[in-house]
């Protein structure tokens, strides 16, 4: 193929990921469209661009859930809550390459609304899971729920709201170099009673963290150790701990074989 048509067929792809990624954000609404512009700025927007997800408005208008199958009607479902700060877009990027050619779906919700610490609470965040997750057809039971750093500190009380008084989606659940914090708002409504009476009761974990994470009692290795042991007071199970010696802060996906061994535990547990 001589230079000037790999040139021209690259110019068209690149067209064709642009329109697309334009088509997308034309279907949303104003602040929807607003935010999934300032996630075009992300680290890995064009990686995820490339991989054509389906963009979608919340029900509230004011953000997007990124939705992406690694096949046409996968089975089992993966719900992302990215760290501080982070896009839903780059979300997809960082999990595709472990979950290509895998039986399972991703839901990434962008529940940072785009400026200074403006988040949506776990119960907008369960709304808007549960309300994606009935439209994708998800099964109770076959979805694990995923949270790194800030996304990780407020699954504790999503995962609650499911198990609760939701649909009990989350067979599995993942906590991502993302402590628990028992002052933490979230944490308090949980410990109230506000989401059911020991709402944790049954519901399997991993926690994951690196040795060399920058807030070792926080988020590293001794504060998912507390935090497995507060899972366990609750009631809950912790099916595996991952302590990664070499890595810091998103160990989980840092080592691709971190990565692997959650995903081998959720996709090839019996339904």
């Amino acid at each position: 193929m001589n230079k000037d048509r790999l040139h021209f067929l690259c110019s068209v792809l690149a067209v064709g990921i642009l329109a697309g990624a334009q088509q997308a954000n034309a279907a949303l609404p104003e602040a929807a469209a607003a935010l999934y512009h300032q996630a075009e700025g992300g680290k890995f927007h064009a990686e995820a661009a490339k991989l054509a997800p389906e963009i979608a408005p919340t029900s509230d208008g004011k953000s997007f859930v990124v939705i992406w199958r690694a096949q046409p009607n996968p089975t089992r479902w993966i719900v992302s809550l990215p760290g501080t700060h982070g896009f839903a877009t780059d979300d997809l990027a960082i999990w595709h390459p472990g979950l290509n050619g895998r039986d399972v779906g991703l839901v990434s919700l962008q529940w940072w609304l785009g400026h200074g610490d403006a988040y949506y609470t776990p119960e907008e965040i369960h709304r808007e899971i549960t309300a994606v997750l009935e439209r994708v057809q998800a099964k109770p039971g076959m979805v694990m729920l995923h949270g790194f750093s800030r996304g990780s500190a407020n699954s504790y009380a999503v995962a609650a709201l499911d198990a609760g008084r939701g649909s009990h989606y989350f067979a599995l659940l993942v906590a991502s170099s993302g402590g628990v914090a028992t002052d933490y708002p979230p944490t308090r409504a949980l410990l109230r009673g506000d989401y059911g009476p020991r709402p944790l009761a049954g519901t399997r974990w991993i926690t994951a963290a690196g040795a060399r994470d920058s807030h070792p009692d926080r988020d590293g290795i001794p504060g998912m150790r507390r935090t497995a042991a507060w899972l366990k007071e609750q009631g809950a199970t912790v099916v595996a701990a991952i302590e990664d010696p070499a890595e810091g802060h998103g160990a989980l996906q840092r080592n691709p074989r971190n990565l692997r061994q959650v995903l081998d535990l959720f996709c090839d547990a019996k339904s």
